[in-house]
């Protein structure tokens, strides 16, 4: 039994490790009721360092969240969207320790090296030219070719689901 406890517990650990840490935050004294149409920040997209297939998923899957929620895209919007994106390498050791058999129950130490990338979400009010709500995902592995396509429109998702906030 012990040892069917300790799989399940590391596989939720192993899983936690792929979600996307989101953060958010927006205008308080903002109505956002009041917004129907959006579009994006020409010259953000084109200075977004990203392949033009990331950018397309990227721009896709806000398009959709977008439209899911009731916005147009429009030629003359309510509000912009600027997309900025980062990406750090980063090094993960598993040394299979466990605490409960003791140190290198799991094989020996594995190194994995792998590219983690943020993407920030800025929406910012045309008419006023101020921003009014920003919301940000990390630890989005980007190394992962094979996934990539699935893994971007899901961490937009997780993004924008606070994305507008609820009225007052």
């Amino acid at each position: 039994m012990k040892p069917l406890l300790a799989f399940f517990i590391m596989g939720v650990i192993l899983a936690s490790c792929n979600t996307v840490r989101v953060t958010y935050d927006f205008d308080r004294a903002t109505d956002f009721n009041t917004y129907k149409t959006y579009n994006y920040h020409t010259k953000g997209i084109e200075k977004l360092e990203l392949n033009d297939l990331d950018k397309r998923r990227i721009m896709d899957a806000i398009d959709a969240q977008m439209a899911a929620k009731g916005f147009t895209k429009s030629e003359n919007p309510q509000l912009y969207i600027n997309v900025l994106a980062s990406s750090k390498e980063k090094v993960n050791i598993d040394n299979g320790y466990s605490g409960y058999w003791g140190p290198y129950w799991g094989g020996p130490s594995r190194v994995y090296q792998y590219t983690s990338g943020t993407i920030i979400l800025d929406v910012v009010d045309n008419t006023r030219n101020i921003l009014v709500w920003q919301g940000a995902g990390s630890g989005l592995n980007v190394s992962n070719l094979n996934s990539k396509a699935e893994d971007i429109p899901k961490a937009i998702g997780e993004i924008l689901a606070k994305f507008p906030p609820p009225a007052k």
